[in-house]
């Protein structure tokens, strides 16, 4: 009797613990997908990134990681949406945000581009980035203008 309660015990545990292993379902909403990625890769949660990433996005994301791993205390950030422009058709989006963290407000785009019914985070795209000291000096209602347009 004794060892027919362990194997139930034994059973039971194996259960509980296989079900709170499972991942929490993606997000599907664009700016939520982008808000989810964008924390991960702050805490340099690059794995767990990949999961809302392109195949090109995961690719980036070891580039960065390679990067990361050489000084990873000073490479953690918070990262804040103050807005999020995202347009496009059919399954790629581009998204204009404007962003500040503990340094700096600076505006990125990001692409999505949408696999299987998921919206998922491209690779960064080669662009020409605004310097930070004109887009400081901007009245925010302006840069708001700006990422309407």
């Amino acid at each position: 009797m004794k060892y027919s309660n362990l194997w139930f015990g034994m059973i039971i545990a194996a259960l509980l613990w296989s079900c709170g292993s499972e991942a929490p379902p993606l997000p599907n909403d664009p700016e939520a997908v982008l808000k989810q990625y964008q924390g991960l890769v702050d805490k340099n949660l690059l794995e767990k990134a990949k999961a809302l990433s392109t195949p090109a996005g995961k690719a980036w994301l070891d580039e960065l990681k390679a990067i990361v791993e050489e000084e990873p205390d000073s490479t953690l950030f918070h990262t804040q949406f103050l807005s999020v422009n995202c347009v496009g058709a059919g399954d790629t989006l581009r998204c204009q945000c404007v962003l500040e963290d503990q340094y700096e407000r600076y505006t990125s785009d990001y692409h999505l581009v949408k696999l299987n019914g998921q919206w998922l985070v491209d690779a960064p795209q080669d662009e020409i980035q605004i310097d930070n000291d004109i887009l400081e000096q901007l009245p925010d209602s302006l840069v708001r203008e700006m990422m309407q347009e």
